[in-house]
This record gives C-alpha cells, sequence and structure tokens, in this order.
C-alpha cells in the first residue's frame, strides 16, 4: 500500500501508474491520511463499491460490539438514545 499527498491528485498519468502498481493509495492531506483509493475494474463498479461499504460496515458494527463490552450501557442510556433517535426522525 503506497501514500499518496493531496496536491499529486492533479498528476493523473502518475496517480494512474501508482495504483496500477499499488492496487491501494493512501490519500495523505498535510501528512495525515484521510482517504483510500482502491483500483478498480470497470466492468464491476457497483460490486467494488458494495464490497467496500461491506467491509466498513462490519467494521462499525464490530467496533461498537468491542465499545459495548467494554463500557456497556445501563437501561437509562439506553432509554435517552431510544427517545433521541424518536424526536429527530419527528416520532416523538
Amino acid at each position: 500500500m503506497g501514500y499518496l499527498a493531496v496536491k499529486d491528485l492533479k498528476k493523473t498519468r502518475s496517480l494512474r501508474e501508482k495504483l496500477e502498481k499499488e492496487r491501494e493509495l493512501v490519500l495523505t492531506k498535510d501528512g495525515q491520511p484521510f482517504a483510500l483509493i482502491i483500483g478498480i475494474s470497470p466492468d464491476n463498479v457497483e460490486e467494488s463499491l458494495n464490497e467496500v461499504r461491506r467491509a466498513m460496515f462490519s467494521t462499525a458494527v464490530m467496533r461498537a460490539r468491542q465499545k459495548a463490552i467494554m463500557a456497556p450501557a445501563n437501561d437509562q442510556e439506553i432509554n435517552d438514545e431510544i427517545l433521541k433517535s424518536r424526536k429527530s426522525r419527528g416520532l416523538k
């Protein structure tokens, strides 16, 4: 996995060559990573996007489960979150 500064995105030829070689790049700004760029086939753009979304969702669920184990919510916190969610959706 290689790294690419955001300022280098304008260099499309070298970007494409580097992506073909590395297959995935970490995009950085001021030396800090903030995005991933992955190479995909033109034939399966939607499939690739769905796979990325699935992987990110699985990671989010895993982190939430770990957080719940480390600091379980009590009944009042759960009820507060439910009420907050309902209120934000105009349900109650």
